[in-house]
């Protein structure tokens, strides 16, 4: 008898585990989808803050959305320079090597803005240093490879917005 009642009373848990999973998953997916009619904001967020006057602080959210813009271009920039490193053509090293640098620093960023930890303008004073040098590697190639306008682009725009936030 007490196995019957172990075995209902697991039958009732799972039904239940199920039930909330499945209504955890509609909120996860309500919620991702909503959020996905906003990534045309990531870009304009970017566009907005090198915009800003320098008097004007920058919010966790400005700063949020600039890193993650910037983290999404330098892994796209920094997939095309594998590609192109693995066909032979070595000089697309320092760019290969400074996107996944400044992948690294803005990935952090925005997870330290996401956060509002005390140490986002830590962070964003060492972005700063990773943006230069991302730009610097980008510049030569910003006439050959959409990738790496768009990479000299987005962390030029981090890098006025990191600026701002950490001054």
């Amino acid at each position: 008898m007490e196995r019957r009642n172990t075995l209902k009373i697991l039958a009732a848990t799972t039904g239940a585990i199920l039930a909330s999973r499945n209504s955890l998953a509609a909120a996860a997916d309500k919620k991702q989808s909503e959020h996905h009619k906003h990534h045309g904001h990531h870009k304009k967020a970017a566009e907005k803050t090198s915009e800003k006057s320098a008097d004007k602080k920058i919010s966790f959210g400005e700063l949020n959305h600039s890193a993650a813009h910037c983290n999404h271009v330098a892994q796209m920039c920094a997939g095309h320079c594998m590609e192109l490193v693995s066909n032979g053509q070595k000089g697309m090293l320092d760019c290969l090597q400074s996107a996944l640098e400044v992948q690294a620093m803005s990935a952090a960023l925005s997870q330290l803005a996401g956060l509002r930890s005390t140490l986002a303008a830590a962070q964003a004073k060492a972005c700063i240093a990773a943006c230069e040098k991302c730009m610097k590697a980008c510049e030569p190639h910003v006439g050959h490879h959409e990738q790496c306008k768009e990479c000299f682009e987005a962390c030029k725009s981090c890098l006025e917005t990191c600026k701002a936030y950490a001054a």
